[in-house]
């Protein structure tokens, strides 16, 4: 992961945890209103006494613990969901895509997503795979294009609403694309999944992973 990409996933997290201020008070807070340049080690090296100092937002409640948590994510020490697990000696079996603006619910249009987080599954559960999110300058390609080589190696891609055109060029890539109810969030959907791959695995998905098609042995 670039520099620019770790500084990304930083900050969505430090907005998260400060909602009460828009992102681009968090930006002059932790610049303190100069053109310094935020990188993935400014923010590590901010102390607490200047952040007190200059904390724009004198109502908001301010606790130790919630200090802490403003301090683990400048340090990169983010929460478990925007948190990539290098899951050793485990090969993913499936990978799902989810489109979301948060990285908790299933709230993106994939027409108009730029953050993707990506799970893989085994037969030990789920984890979060990968972090992806749509290039700050894409290059001179349609920009669904741009999005489904995104999700190359993705088998599934779950969002709240897709075009039918961007659903066939999904589908020519290999990617199955599932709309979901709005509300639905990233973890009920993992467990689906993994309730799915427990059991026998539907045709089109069983010759995705190349498994067994159930419906093989019936008899008609």
């Amino acid at each position: 992961m670039s520099d620019n990409d770790t500084l990304f996933w930083r900050m969505l997290a430090l907005f998260q945890c400060l909602p009460e201020l828009q992102p681009a008070q968090i930006m002059a807070w932790l610049t303190h209103s100069s053109d310094e340049v935020l990188t993935p080690d400014g923010l590590a090296a901010l102390e607490l006494p200047r952040l007190e100092a200059h904390f724009p937002y004198a109502e908001a409640l301010m606790s130790n613990g919630r200090w802490a948590r403003v301090k683990a994510c400048l340090r990169g020490e983010l929460p478990a969901h925007l948190q990539v697990q290098a899951a050793k000696n485990r090969r993913p079996q499936l990978i799902a895509a989810f489109c979301s603006q948060d990285g908790l619910t299933i709230n993106g249009h994939f027409g108009q997503g730029r953050l993707f987080f990506i799970y893989g599954f085994d037969d030990q559960g789920g984890w979060l795979h990968d972090l992806r999110r749509y290039p700050s300058h894409p290059q001179n390609q349609e920009p669904n294009e741009i999005r489904a080589q995104l999700l190359n190696d993705c088998h599934l891609l779950f969002c709240e609403a897709i075009g039918g055109p961007a659903a066939a060029r999904l589908i020519r890539h290999n990617i199955h694309p599932m709309k979901v109810a709005p509300g639905n969030t990233i973890l009920s959907q993992c467990a689906a999944i993994q309730s799915l791959l427990a059991g026998p695995l539907p045709p089109w998905l069983a010759k995705r992973l190349e498994r067994a098609n159930p419906l093989e042995a019936r008899v008609f």
